[in-house]
């Protein structure tokens, strides 16, 4: 389990979280924070055009990375951008007691 120090340094480790458990040939940082995940994209930047199944990867990853439990409903609400991920992960380490990343 990691503890990222700051909201910064979580975006980073999700991106390459995501880019290596997915396999996918592009580089981390070439993810945009605010653009889609899934889907065809709305605007905010070009959507990695993710599917459910990889979405459960992510939060596989997410849960073994940062220790934290992901509730089914969150995936849904909350899966939509790297900034929104951030926010829950940020929002799951807080609830729990462990050391947050500053917002």
């Amino acid at each position: 389990m990691q503890t990222p120090t700051d909201e910064r340094q979580l975006k980073d480790g999700l991106k390459s979280m995501i880019v290596e458990r997915l396999r996918l040939p592009i580089e981390p940082a070439s993810i945009q924070d605010g653009a889609p995940l899934f889907g065809s994209g709305n605007g905010e930047g070009t959507s990695l055009g993710l599917d459910s199944v990889e979405a459960l990867e992510i939060v596989v990853g997410i849960e073994e990375k940062w220790g934290v439990v992901i509730a089914d409903d969150s995936v849904a609400k909350e899966f939509h951008s790297i900034d929104t991920l951030a926010k829950l992960v940020i929002r799951l380490l807080a609830e729990s007691g462990k050391k947050t990343a500053s917002a």
